[in-house]
This record gives structure tokens, sequence and C-alpha cells, in this order.
């Protein structure tokens, strides 16, 4: 087989890849030497799937397919402070199940110390959450972490799209209801480490 084929086989192979990757539902937060100060974890599902004119609890109750998630990791996280010492910017955007893009919606990021943040959709879908450092300032340039284009499924029924900011050591959620978190942190977020 002539080179430049393998070449280009290789690609289309690599980019089918790529785009069978599923959207995972959470995204570290890094600095430039790599060191994890938080984990964005998103947790818009409705508990019973996406029923029309009806989200029963709420996505921003935080449900991930049928488990829970979200409101129940603030609980087990909070009400401590997350601390950073860079400011913190995040981008993404909103797409419906058609993946056609979601404009004016508010995108709310929560943390477990009970503070919130929260923007507008452009017409494009796009938006952009802002935090200011909580720790001793290492320097001016923020960390910038981009989110992905993530689908809202519950489309308006909620009041925003949630994404939760967590401890780099968070404790997952367990059972049927989104109030029971276990106990014992993820093994993959010990020390900082993925």
């Amino acid at each position: 087989m002539k080179q430049w084929m393998v070449v280009l086989l290789g690609s289309l192979w690599l980019v089918a890849a790529v785009q069978a990757q599923p959207v995972r539902n959470e995204v570290e937060v890094r600095d430039a030497d790599g060191k994890l100060y938080a984990v964005a974890v998103f947790c818009n599902d409705c508990k019973n799937g996406p029923q029309p004119g009806k989200c029963d609890p709420g996505a921003a109750e935080g449900w991930l397919g049928d488990k829970p998630c979200g409101s129940c990791l603030m609980r087990a996280a909070g009400p401590a402070v997350i601390k950073y010492p860079y400011d913190l910017h995040f981008t993404g955007k909103l797409v419906d199940k058609d993946g056609k893009p979601v404009a004016n919606r508010f995108v709310k990021m929560l943390l477990p110390n009970g503070w919130g943040v929260r923007s507008k959709t452009s017409e494009a879908g796009t938006f952009r959450l802002m935090l200011g450092a909580t720790d001793e300032r290492k320097g001016q340039k923020p960390i910038l972490t981009e989110l992905g284009q993530r689908t809202d499924s519950t489309g308006k029924e909620d009041e925003h799209f949630a994404i939760y900011l967590l401890p780099p050591s968070f404790s997952p959620c367990t059972g049927s209801e989104p109030d029971k978190p276990t106990k014992a942190p993820l093994l993959r977020r010990k020390n900082n480490e993925s």
C-alpha cells in the first residue's frame, strides 16, 4: 500500500476514535504545572430521563442518568472553600439534544461553600464563568479550563444548567437518592494525582 494511503487511513481512524469518545461528566482544573485544584462535575439529567414538561426532581438537583450526582456531592464536600492561587476561567458551549446552540440560558457553577457564579449563553451557545483566587496568588495569569460542548437535555425546565465545582478528593454519591454520598474518596483522586 502506498505510504500516503496508510497515513490517510491512519488519520481517518484517529479522527473517528476521537469523535467516538463519550463526553465525560468530570473535567479536572489543573495549572500549567499539572497541579490539580478542583474538578468540575456535570449532573444535568432528569431523574427519570427527559420527559416533556417535567424534570423530577429537577436537573439542577443533580442526576447523571439514574444515578444521583450534584447536590449530594455539595453536601459531602461542604462547607469547605476550595483553595486555588489563580483566578479560574471556564469556557464551554451548550447545545440541545439535536446539537443546536442553546441561546440565553443561564449556566451556574455551584461550590460546596454555598458560593456560585452564573453566566448566560450567547446566541452561539457559548459561555464563560470566572472565579477569583481563594488562596495566596501565585500569578496573574488565570487557569483556563475548557469544559467542551455540553447537552442541555432538560431545556429550560430548570432555572439553569448546573456545573458543580468540587475539591480533588470529592466523594461520589451512591444509592438512588441525591443526598447519600459515600465516605471514601475516589482512588484516582488520592494526593492530587490522576
